[in-house]
């Protein structure tokens, strides 16, 4: 709407894309004073950096890549990169982005991070400090692209103790536990016939487990990636009720009900494998 009123619903005005206050920038041929403005030679890295080239040798690489799917971007930016670099585009006649768009900020309690104020918070001191997966998840779950995102140090620290260690990290400690106490780290389904409260208590996980695909395409497709990251750890949660449910540790101590056990642990295995492979696009190495 800000797009619509304030500049196209007005009238489009000429845009100045040199100045004279620099000496540095990309020189302007008919007057040696002036300097290109950074919009357009920045805007045209997009891409000039994937192989783009006015005389029409573009590489096979630009090619694949051009026009982007999804352009994301900053929300202050949003003038510059639905106004200005579609014009740019047509005027060289090549397609514009099938979509953009400008995502919130990360605030710092509460307001917009400033070096004068010092509540700046560095990606690499987080990183040393929780693991670069740990950032990732929890900028991409507590910034939802609806609204800005609020980031300290002790909010990913919960964050992480919660989810990863508390959620994901206990799961999979206890399953590989148990796989390697009681089965030597390999287990199998063994299709044992079971009670009508077992066979309900399965189909409950395995239909949470093999329903989260399409629920997190479905909230991608609409670019809520704080929504997708929850629908998989739905599937890490289910995963720890269904520990709670089944008491392994109690089935452990009889051995008529082994191959109960077995079945129990490999559907834990198999709930965590898919889980990871649904994670990897956002925890690569966590879900390695």
């Amino acid at each position: 709407n800000e797009m619509m009123n304030n500049f196209l619903l007005p009238g489009l005005q000429d845009l100045c894309v040199s100045r004279t206050s620099f000496t540095w920038g990309i020189p302007v041929t008919f007057d040696p004073k002036h300097v290109i403005y950074v919009w357009l030679d920045a805007l045209t890295n997009y891409i000039t950096g994937i192989g783009y080239d006015a005389d029409g040798n573009s590489t096979e690489q630009y090619k694949k890549l051009w026009p982007a799917d999804l352009h994301l971007i900053g929300k202050d930016i949003i003038r510059f990169h639905t106004i200005y670099w579609p014009i740019f585009l047509m005027a060289l006649g090549e397609p514009l982005p099938k979509q953009v768009f400008g995502h919130p900020w990360l605030l710092m309690g509460g307001g917009k991070m400033s070096k004068s104020k010092g509540n700046v918070v560095y990606a690499d001191d987080l990183v040393d400090y929780f693991g670069v997966d740990a950032v990732r998840y929890y900028v991409l779950h507590e910034m939802p692209f609806e609204n800005d995102g609020n980031l300290t140090w002790e909010l990913v620290a919960e964050r992480t103790n919660s989810d990863l260690a508390n959620t994901l990290g206990n799961l999979v400690n206890r399953t590989i536990s148990m796989s390697n106490k009681y089965f030597g780290g390999v287990v199998e389904n063994r299709n044992v016939q079971l009670t009508e409260n077992d066979a309900a208590v399965d189909a409950d996980l395995k239909q949470t487990v093999t329903g989260t695909y399409a629920k997190v395409v479905a909230k991608m497709e609409e670019l809520r990636v704080a929504d997708a990251l929850t629908e998989i750890f739905g599937i890490f949660k289910r995963c720890n009720k269904y520990i709670d449910e089944t008491e392994p540790w109690v089935l452990a101590k009889d051995e008529a009900k082994a191959d109960r056990l077995a079945t129990v642990l490999y559907n834990l295995v198999e709930g965590i494998i898919i889980g990871a492979s649904l994670l990897e696009p956002y925890m690569p190495e966590t879900a390695e």
